[in-house]
């Protein structure tokens, strides 16, 4: 066993944690790295489009599965998660969303001083190289490349088009002064070519200060009393215990963030006993509050052939766009194939946009497989759910899942809203010019109508959107994790940066808010560490 001393810990090299870790070391401290996966050397990391063969690639993901879901019919939903330099960030679709004003000023009014929208955007311009120019939303020169979609594409027109004949205005930044609206979706890509955050922060001057260590799976956070004073990871060359001079900071995610924490001890006392785990901290919020965007698909057949479907199913017309991305980083291959939203309201009760629905230009059996005909998807997505679930330890044993349950569906409010956003994209669909893209619809089909069969459509195929937070929430009550400068309550020299410290899910992909979550949290750490010098 090796014992070495550094000035900062970070556990999770992904979307966060590379930021984290990336600014700490931009200012001169020593930083130990630790991720569980290996170099983001596989190439369908690095070609956008790949990035559908990295969803159940164990080589890279996590590959979790949550436990029967008891509101969708028992079923289990799996959840790809990233075991790779980068984290979810290198196999995730790179949707840049970061959600509205409003749901951060939900955070601030919640107790979460300072993260209200006047505190948040400027992480975000800091943490954006915008392709469009900097403005008073967007920024330049940061370590994130945010691009626009390469190609235009023909239904991605067509849906827009439909959009506004149904009464959406056109929005051409959903990143800008309104979300509201149709249009194309930007992406953390740069010259065609995936951007994460390890690409974007761990480069440079930093790199220097930055002790990488891959296939490091974290056993537990030490402990000194009420202090965290260190690691203890195993990888292929044995166990190995690191101190840390100042700060410990943990980015494994919403699944393996409070994980680490049960692991250590810190969390719900009679879970941890029950788990064969020695309570160390009474924690009782630890893997609670877990939130998910909930989607459900209408698919079509295409009378269009420019869809992804296309691709897989004709060699030879998917090997010379291959070929062409090779050569110059253009054509599918340098999209990811989501290609635009429409944002609306799913009632008139409701002040704001709740209902992101999705074109998606493919569409696949129940095996993933595209079907061998060109389709594509509609996909109704409830960006504010009310049903929670939990992240709980099952086992003392570091390489044993947790059990995943999100409870999607628990709620009769999160029924009304995927019913009207399944309709609405159902009358896009039926509406010109999208409905002259049609063939037919081959899900939910034409013979389902009513609101009963509608729902148990949603019951039966609804699915996780892959947008887990919440579950080391951030706040001042009895259930937060974290107070709002990212400590965790009652532990000193640990915090908590990533996405399972949002208290309340934002409206839209949460990649990019991850990223703020750790620029924020680097700017108070270095804030904090100054003050104590």
């Amino acid at each position: 066993m090796t014992a070495e001393s550094y000035d900062f810990i970070v556990v999770g090299a992904g979307s966060a944690g590379c930021a984290v870790a990336g600014r700490l070391a931009e200012a001169g401290h020593s930083v130990l790295l630790l991720e569980a996966g290996g170099r983001d050397r596989n190439p369908f990391i690095h070609i956008p489009l790949g990035y559908s063969l990295l969803y159940a690639n164990p080589s890279v993901n996590w590959c979790y599965e949550s436990a029967p879901e008891p509101y969708l019919n028992g079923r289990r939903l799996f959840q790809p998660r990233g075991k790779v330099l980068g984290g979810t960030g290198a196999i995730n679709g790179m949707i840049y969303m970061r959600g509205q004003p409003q749901d951060f000023d939900g955070w601030a009014a919640a107790g979460c001083t300072g993260w209200g929208w006047d505190g948040v955007l400027p992480y975000f311009r800091s943490c954006e190289d915008q392709e469009r120019g900097a403005d008073d939303f967007h920024g330049t020169g940061g370590p994130v490349a945010v691009s626009d979609i390469r190609t235009e594409h023909k239904l991605g027109e067509a849906f827009h088009a439909a959009s506004e004949a149904l009464g959406v205005p056109r929005n051409p930044d959903f990143n800008g002064a309104r979300q509201e609206g149709t249009g194309y979706v930007q992406t953390t890509t740069k010259n065609g070519k995936r951007w994460s955050t390890a690409a974007g922060y761990l480069r440079g001057p930093a790199k220097r200060n930055i002790d990488l260590r891959l296939h490091a799976m974290v056993q537990r956070v030490e402990l000194d009393g009420k202090r965290a004073t260190g690691v203890t990871w195993r990888d292929r060359s044995g166990t190995h215990t690191a101190t840390a001079r100042r700060e410990i900071i943990l980015s494994g995610g919403t699944f393996n963030s409070p994980q680490l924490l049960q692991l250590s001890g810190i969390g719900p006392g009679a879970l941890l006993q029950s788990q064969g785990v020695e309570t160390r901290h009474d924690l009782q919020g630890v893997g609670e509050n877990l939130q998910d965007h909930f989607g459900i698909g209408a698919e079509y057949r295409s009378i269009l052939k420019s869809t992804v479907n296309d691709l897989y199913n004709n060699k030879l017309k998917g090997g010379l766009q291959l070929l062409r991305w090779l050569l110059f980083r253009s054509g599918p291959f340098a999209d990811n194939g989501n290609y635009s939203n429409t944002f609306i309201r799913s009632g008139p009760e409701v002040d704001r946009p709740d209902m992101m629905v999705t074109f998606m230009a493919w569409c696949t059996d129940e095996q993933l497989t595209p079907h061998p005909f060109p389709g594509f998807t509609i996909l109704a997505e409830h960006m504010r759910p009310k049903s929670r679930g939990h992240v709980r330890l099952t086992g003392p044993n570091p390489s044993q899942p947790p059990e995943i349950q999100f409870n999607f569906f628990a709620d009769e409010a999160d029924h009304r809203a995927a019913l009207a956003g399944l309709k609405f994209g159902r009358k896009i669909a039926a509406t010109a010019p999208m409905a002259d893209c049609v063939d037919y619809e081959i899900s939910p089909g034409k013979d389902v109508q009513s609101d009963a069969d509608l729902l148990a459509h949603c019951r039966q195929n609804g699915l996780s959107l892959l947008h887990p937070v919440g579950t080391c929430k951030m706040g001042v009550d009895d259930t937060a994790v974290v107070d709002p400068r990212l400590k965790v309550h009652g532990i000193a020299g640990l915090r908590v940066a990533d996405a399972s410290i949002m208290p309340r899910i934002v409206t839209g992909n949460t990649n990019a808010a991850a990223i703020m979550i750790g620029e924020k949290a680097a700017a108070m750490i270095l804030e904090d560490a100054k003050g104590a010098a």
